[in-house]
Parts: structure tokens; sequence; C-alpha cells
């Protein structure tokens, strides 16, 4: 399976993703203390009916540290998905609270 991997720049963190398959677009979080890899199992069976991201939360796996300036999840996905061009997305996640 061949997908693309990258860093979104997005409300002042470096997200890192990637992206494969095409059909209805889905977004996977991976849960607390995990990042991408979490999803390893699941990414190219999702991938063969769905344009699906996986990505690391701020703090997490390859993307940016936490610092001190204030951010949301939540808002940093949103970012992520338009920097993709995934105006919207169904979600899969777990244990994280977004």
């Amino acid at each position: 399976m061949d997908s693309e991997q990258g860093f979104g720049e997005v409300n002042g963190a470096r997200l890192y993703d990637e992206v494969a398959g095409s059909g209805p677009p889905l977004a996977l979080i991976h849960g607390f203390t995990l990042d991408t890899r979490m999803w390893d199992d699941q990414f190219a069976t999702f991938a063969e009916r769905h344009r699906v991201v996986r990505y690391d939360a701020r703090g997490f796996g390859r993307s940016t540290p936490i610092g001190k300036a204030e951010y949301a999840h939540v808002d940093d996905l949103a970012a992520l998905l338009r920097h993709l061009n995934m105006p919207r997305a169904a979600i899969l996640g777990l244990s994280m609270s977004f």
C-alpha cells in the first residue's frame, strides 16, 4: 500500500501525518500515550474504502512537543484536515478527549 507521509504546519505546531486510499475521508486518532503506529494493523484495510489519515497529535510521536501556548486537539485536527483538503471526515479514535 502506498501512503503519503508528511508534516502539516497548523496552529503553530508541526503535526506528522500519513494519508492513503480514496473514498470517503476517515481520520484516525490514536489513544493517550500512543501515536500513529497504533493503527498499523488497520490502516491498509481502511484505505481500501476510504481516504484515511492517521496523525500524531501534538505532544506525541513525531509531532511538535506540547509547549506553553494554549491549544486544543480538536482545533489541531480541524486545521490538519483543512491542510489536507479534507473539509469533512468521519472520525475514529481511542481514549483521548477532543
